[in-house]
């Protein structure tokens, strides 16, 4: 990794946590060069603005999340019901990341980023859960009877409105909380037999 790509993902890092965590339009950018030590002059070197510094985070958070439900799902060693644990897990622990004052602060000052990260969500889930789903189905863990698009389309929607300030507002539960108890009750209905005892199962 070069020098200037570790100083941008550093970047990265430290912006996206300020900006998860108070929202896009209470962190300004003399705030990030200053948590980072450096120079405002520097800081504009890498990102032309707040906004695209925003969209950067956004989406390198989202495309990690994408690799770590990639390998969870292309990992020829690991049983089905261990993959889902796993991948409903990551789901659920990157879900804290975006608080509701964040989301609804994107969602009115920067909807062009909230509209991009919202597609390419879509995209990662259908591809990756798609893949899951499908292995499930093949391997005779998840019912045969209810289509898979329909699957990926039930959880795109779960994570679409769990991921959402107005929901999150409605909820006596954090947004992790909400979306494990949700995803619960949705794979414990399209599960077989055989994939309920697996997935219940704590040691694979």
């Amino acid at each position: 990794m070069t020098a200037a790509l570790e100083v941008q993902n550093r970047i990265l890092e430290v912006a996206g946590s300020q900006f998860f965590s108070l929202g896009f339009t209470k962190v300004t950018m003399d705030e990030i060069a200053h948590e980072l030590g450096m120079s405002k002059r520097t800081l504009y070197q890498y990102f032309p603005g707040k906004k695209a510094l925003l969209r950067k985070a956004l989406l390198s958070r989202s495309e990690r999340i994408s690799e770590g439900l990639g390998k969870i799902s292309q990992s020829n060693e690991t049983p089905f019901g261990q993959k889902l644990e796993q991948a409903l897990t990551l789901v659920a622990t990157e879900i804290p990341h975006f608080s509701p004052i964040f989301l609804r602060d994107i969602q009115r000052h920067a909807p062009e980023v909230w509209q991009e990260l919202d597609r390419r969500r879509e995209e990662h889930i259908h591809t990756r859960f798609g893949q899951l789903i499908q292995e499930g189905v093949k391997e005779g863990f998840l019912r045969k009877d209810i289509d898979a698009e329909v699957l990926v389309l039930l959880f795109s929607t779960l994570i679409r409105n769990i991921v959402n300030p107005e929901t999150l507002s409605h909820l006596p539960l954090s947004a992790s909380q909400a979306f494990s108890v949700i995803s619960g009750v949705l794979f414990e209905g399209i599960l077989t037999d055989k994939g309920r005892a697996q997935y219940r199962k704590k040691e694979f």
